[in-house]
């Protein structure tokens, strides 16, 4: 039946999925992080400057923000630019993945559904690590178990990831996802700790607590459920470089411009860029890194 599908469909159906999960998305940034709201409650979305409830044609994503030219219908406050821009990102994402993957069969569409849902969820946790800086414990911890759960229900999630068995696909998939949510989280926390002891000074200066915080230890976990124990900590490897030459880059232009005093970072968004490569390109880090040692030496 897959294959009477025209061509034109599926990137077309991608991408609409795509932009209706962004607005979920964006709901879900708004809501989460402040207390007294969630996905559910309100049931309707309104207007957060006045508080009107929106009509459903203004929840068009990308669509009404054009037409209502960035303003809200009611008080004419300023829409933020945010809501089209993760719209397009979840979007651009899933198209993305969705080349990589080129799902042909049923249980390849499954296992694309899982990941264009982890790489939306990716978009969330670090809207909000951006913003508030924290990576809410209401996605990372109900998400790790269902990523252990999805793992022993649809192996074909790690039949690409070292260490997954043929001759026992469920069992080698479960064992994948529990050590991968072990081992990223377990690394990420050890290197906090060995962080507090180096940079004690540094992070009193900052006014945080921890070089590393917990919810970035139990982002880890659940991104380990659906990369393996390698293929997670690949992701933080990647992670950790894109974060060293995005902080030293900043770093440089905040003293151009004359400031004074650390520059910080929430780490969130750098171990999500990590966890999608390693979604879509499994041990493509450490082919890179071998490639670079190699090219160096």
């Amino acid at each position: 039946m897959l294959d009477s599908i025209p061509l034109w469909f599926a990137p077309l159906a991608v991408a609409c999925f795509g932009l209706a999960v962004g607005s979920f998305c964006n709901v879900a940034i708004h809501r989460v992080p402040r207390e007294g709201l969630s996905v559910r409650s309100p049931s309707r979305s309104h207007c957060p400057s006045c508080g009107t409830q929106l009509l459903w044609s203004d929840n068009l994503p990308v669509l009404s923000w054009l037409l209502l030219r960035a303003r809200c219908r009611h008080c004419k406050q300023p829409v933020s630019w945010r809501y089209p821009a993760v719209e397009l990102l979840v979007a651009g994402l899933m198209l993305a993945l969705w080349s990589v993957q080129q799902p042909a069969s049923t249980e390849a569409w499954l296992v694309f559904g899982v990941g264009a849902v982890f790489a939306a969820t990716c978009v969330v946790v670090s809207a909000i690590d951006l913003e508030f800086w924290i990576l809410p414990d209401v996605v990372t911890l109900p998400g790790t178990a269902i990523g252990v759960v999805l793992s022993a229900a649809l192996p074909a999630l790690h039949a690409a990831h070292p260490g997954f068995r043929l001759d026992n696909p469920h069992g080698s998939a479960t064992v994948l996802a529990l050590t991968g949510a072990l081992a990223g989280g377990g690394s990420l926390w050890l290197v906090g700790q060995l962080g507090n002891l180096a940079l004690r000074k540094k992070i009193e200066e900052a006014g945080v607590s921890d070089a590393m915080g917990l919810g970035d230890v139990k982002w880890m976990a659940l991104c380990g459920t659906l990369l393996g124990p390698l293929l997670v900590l690949e992701a933080i490897l990647a992670a950790c470089f894109l974060g060293a030459l995005v902080g030293i880059a900043l770093k440089l232009i905040h003293r151009i411009r004359g400031g004074r005093g650390p520059v910080g970072l929430p780490f969130g968004p750098f171990l999500s860029v990590g966890a999608l490569v390693e979604l879509a390109w499994p041990g493509s880090v450490w082919g890179l890194m071998n490639t670079l040692l190699g090219g160096a030496a």
